[in-house]
This record gives structure tokens, C-alpha cells and sequence, in this order.
């Protein structure tokens, strides 16, 4: 499969979501996520480098870079809006890690003032249907600290399979954490 011959769908629709390819002015709705809710802090120990924006400029570029990635078909990275009034909430990355098995990798994150409404499992239950129907996928991965109960919690409701834990495998600031490994495979896929 030739990844930049993919005909693929810009926009992903869920009940209460939109979720789509990031355009040129969403750096605005990043910038105003991060100052709100006190997500700077709680997005900063698991997305450092979306944490640390600290101008529109800078959101901006990472937003541009990121509608690039997915026009070379290298990453697939969507922002989720709200349908009801088009608030800006969090992302979804689909990171390619073998074209030829196919195997993403899928990850997330959402504003502190949005968790625990189901809307991180909307999105990527959405980002599924994607993966496997769209991008043809054989097998889903999701990495996460071992400390992100959240997201460990959701890998596990989403029905992927717990494939590994490396114990204290990295270290930022003086703290030891590990990684946990998690797989789907398009034959669990409930979809």
C-alpha cells in the first residue's frame, strides 16, 4: 500500500464530536485550551511538547506542521470540537509505526474540563472506525505512562489487550515511570 495514494475522510463524526485534520488558524483554539482549566498542568506530565506552547505563534506552527504530516501521510493528527458550539477540546495522533503490517499507533488527550463526559472514548472510538475501515489497519497500539490512569483506563474500555509494562523505563526531572503497552487487532475490533 502506497500511504500518499489513501484516499482518506478530513472529517470524522461522532454523536456529540467533530473531528478533524487540523487547519491554518487552529493554533488559536490550541493556545486558548491550554490557558484554560488549568490544562498547562495536568496535559504536562504525558504531552510535554503541546504543554510548553506558550504563544499563538508558536500553536500555530505546530498546527501547520501537523497539516503537512498528514498530507505526506506521516502522522494523522485531528483536533475534537464540540458539534454544539464548536469549542475546541482536545486531539487525537495516529502515528504510522509499520505501513506494511499496517500498525498505528493511536494516542490522545483532552481538556481537564471536558473528562469523565465520555468524550475522549467518543473520539477515539470514532479514530478506530478510522483506523481499521480507512487506513486498513492489522493492529492499533496505544502506549502510555504508567502513571496516566485516564488513559489506561480507556486503552481498557476501548477492548485493547494489555501487552507490556516496562517498569521505571524512563526518568524526567529526578522521577522514575514506566510505559504501558497496549494492542488491538482488527480480529478484536468490535466496531
Amino acid at each position: 500500500m502506497d500511504p500518499k495514494m489513501l484516499e482518506l475522510p478530513e472529517k470524522l463524526h461522532s454523536n456529540r464530536l467533530l473531528v478533524r485534520k487540523y487547519e491554518a488558524g487552529d493554533g488559536a483554539a490550541l493556545l486558548a485550551l491550554l490557558d484554560r482549566s488549568n490544562n498547562r498542568k495536568v496535559l504536562y506530565p504525558n504531552v510535554e511538547e503541546v504543554a510548553t506552547i506558550k504563544t499563538r505563534k508558536v500553536a500555530e506552527l505546530k498546527i501547520r506542521r501537523h497539516a503537512a504530516e498528514w498530507a505526506a501521510r506521516k502522522r494523522f493528527v485531528m483536533g475534537i470540537w464540540l458539534k454544539t458550539d464548536g469549542l475546541y477540546v482536545g486531539e487525537i495522533w495516529i502515528e504510522p509505526n509499520q505501513w506494511t503490517v499496517p500498525s498505528y499507533e493511536l494516542g490522545w488527550f483532552l481538556d481537564s474540563g471536558f473528562q469523565g463526559q465520555g468524550l475522549a472514548t467518543e473520539a477515539a472510538t470514532r479514530s478506530l472506525e478510522f483506523l481499521f475501515t480507512n487506513l486498513q489497519a492489522h493492529k492499533v497500539i496505544v502506549i502510555t505512562r504508567d502513571t496516566n490512569l485516564r488513559s489506561i483506563k480507556l486503552a481498557e474500555r476501548l477492548g485493547f489487550n494489555r501487552e507490556g509494562h516496562f517498569r521505571q523505563a524512563r526518568i524526567e526531572k529526578g522521577v522514575r515511570y514506566g510505559l504501558m503497552y497496549f494492542g488491538l487487532l482488527k480480529s478484536e475490533y468490535s466496531g
